[in-house]
């Protein structure tokens, strides 16, 4: 069991930091460093990796809706309607081994980059 989870966050943390393309990267790194930044003792690692995760999430919505051409005949609306629909589900179909996996891959990140502002700013 534990290799299991072990194995799922090494597979996210390589999928989401490690490879992947320039956009995906800024906004995975981007909500990182934010909520690192937010933080102000170690206790609130929990809500700053569940904010991490809500800005990546909220990211990647803004990114599938800007990426696309509009389709003919489709308002803005239609459009944010369509991702948010499609975000929805994508997110339904994760399995609660993921989304624990992506919560501990963010969570050490923002151990790291915490640590290190704390150490700089010693």
């Amino acid at each position: 069991m534990l290799e299991t989870i072990i194995n799922d966050v090494s597979g996210i943390f390589r999928a989401t930091f490690l490879a992947g393309d320039w956009i995906a990267l800024l906004i995975a790194f981007g909500s990182v460093l934010v909520a690192s930044l937010f933080m102000q003792r170690g206790t609130q690692i929990g809500s700053m990796t569940l904010l991490a995760l809500v800005l990546f999430a909220v990211g990647g919505f803004f990114r599938g809706y800007f990426r696309g051409a509009p389709t003919d005949g489709a308002t803005q609306g239609d459009r944010a309607v369509t991702q948010l629909e499609t975000s929805w589900l994508h997110f339904m179909d994760l399995q609660a081994g993921t989304l624990l996996a992506y919560f501990i891959a963010f969570m050490f990140l923002i151990l790291v980059l915490f640590g290190m502002r704390s150490v700089i700013g010693r």
